[in-house]
């Protein structure tokens, strides 16, 4: 029949276990869906069984009863804990109730919602009702009890984390007709506190030695040696780990600040030509600086793997003011050969340094006004299927230009010798 949802074994009778018998069951109790489910084991069917109900339960911790255009309802939803620490998971079972199919393609969502209002991360995926039971396969009549363990980034710096979910598909999201909801057709469902979610202290950068010679080698480099380094760039959206590492090293001096980036790679793409071109379409390190640390004017420096180099001032939020010069030297050295398309390459390096002077247009040149300098680096990686964006203090959203995730760094200087008693100087 068409439309019917057919499970089928290859197993013997008497070999089938708990798990193939209830998606048996469950196979002749939902025909007439729209699409068959799929599961890699026996297993993932005997959990998704478990969670399609005949009714509601009889106790749900906080109720809802929110409506999707009449068709699904959410009935409220059962939260452990109640409140999260940063780095912290907590766990959320939503109640929906199937009075009308919804139809082909529909599919749950689930956005984390910082306390700015601005939408950080999507959790759509999470959960075995997420990954194998989507509403285009329920049918009228059915309750889902949908469990999803969620995780809060350690960066995400934001004292509650608002839940907000709801259904979308081709023709767009079935809007809330009844229940808390916000201007985007999204279920206002949970608010959790956030503990001790503080920003994090500045981060130390020491004074270089000596000046850097700018030529895209500096491992070894006597300059280098004791520049603080940062490691472990994560996913811009996600915040996990990034599958191929950046790290970047920063000293500076009264003249420029300097920046040495290592990038793993295994396919080395920028066919750009000239400076200033856009730079970012592929493999590019960038760099933001907020000189004063007010997120009102800043500047964005960016370096290819052909040493080019594209830069703009920026007087308030995505004002590019791409005539501005940062007169930084810049320069990139490759392991592997760009733009041959074969792969098997290494990684790419890049130096920057970046005079104080270029930034006076943002106000408090450092060094001698530094309070408050607040910086972000990024990475775009092409890759042959697609591009992945990482970043030093990761936005959690689609947009470099989140000037909230920049971080301070201090500029420190070298502590003063201490007078000797018999009037020698101690080192």
């Amino acid at each position: 029949m068409k439309g019917e949802v057919i499970m089928r074994e290859t197993m013997s009778r008497p070999a089938r276990t708990a798990g193939a018998l209830i998606a048996a069951a469950l196979a002749a109790a939902l025909a007439g869906c729209v699409e068959k489910t799929s599961y890699a084991t026996s297993d993932e069917s005997e959990k998704v069984a478990k969670m399609i109900l005949g009714k509601a339960p009889a106790k749900i911790e906080h109720r809802l009863n929110a409506e999707l255009e009449g068709k699904i309802a959410l009935l409220g939803y059962d939260l452990e804990p109640d409140q999260v620490a940063p780095g912290g998971t907590f766990t959320v079972t939503w109640y929906w109730e199937c009075r009308e199919p919804p139809g082909p393609g529909y599919r749950l969502f689930t956005h984390l919602v910082d306390s700015t209002g601005e939408s950080r991360i999507n959790r759509d995926g999470a959960g075995p009702i997420r990954k194998h039971f989507q509403p285009e396969h329920w049918r009228a009549g059915t309750v889902v009890r949908d469990t999803q363990k969620i995780s809060i980034p350690k960066s995400w710096g934001s004292s509650v984390v608002d839940v907000r979910v709801g259904m979308w598909g081709q023709s767009g999201r079935l809007k809330v007709t009844k229940g808390p909801a916000d201007s985007e057709d999204r279920i206002k469902a949970v608010r959790i506190q956030v503990r001790e979610a503080v920003a994090a202290p500045p981060f130390a950068v020491p004074r270089a030695p000596a000046p850097p010679k700018i030529d895209g080698v500096f491992e070894g480099e006597a300059a280098w040696s004791g520049a603080a380094r940062l490691d472990a760039f994560s996913d811009t959206l996600t915040g996990a780990e990034a599958p191929r590492q950046t790290s970047v090293l920063l000293m500076w001096d009264d003249a420029a600040l300097y920046v040495a980036m290592k990038a793993e790679d295994d396919l080395l793409q920028s066919k750009y030509t000239k400076n200033d071109e856009e730079l970012w379409h592929e493999d590019a390190f960038e760099v933001f600086l907020d000189p004063r640390g007010d997120k009102k004017d800043y500047f964005e420096i960016q370096v290819s793997p052909a040493g080019l180099v594209f830069d703009s001032y920026l007087p308030s939020y995505r004002k590019n003011d791409n005539a501005w010069s940062s007169a930084a030297a810049a320069a990139a050295k490759v392991d592997g050969k760009l733009n041959d398309g074969e792969g098997g390459d290494k990684g790419w390096t890049a130096e920057l340094a970046i005079p104080w002077k270029s930034l006076e247009k943002g106000g408090g040149v450092p060094p001698a006004d530094a309070e408050g300098l607040k910086v972000n680096f990024f990475r775009v990686d092409v890759t042959s299927g697609k591009t992945g964006y990482s970043a030093w203090s990761p936005p959690l959203r689609g947009d470099f230009h989140a000037l909230d995730r920049f971080r301070e760094i201090a500029l420190v200087r070298p502590k003063a010798p201490v007078p000797a008693e018999d009037g020698g100087v101690k080192p």
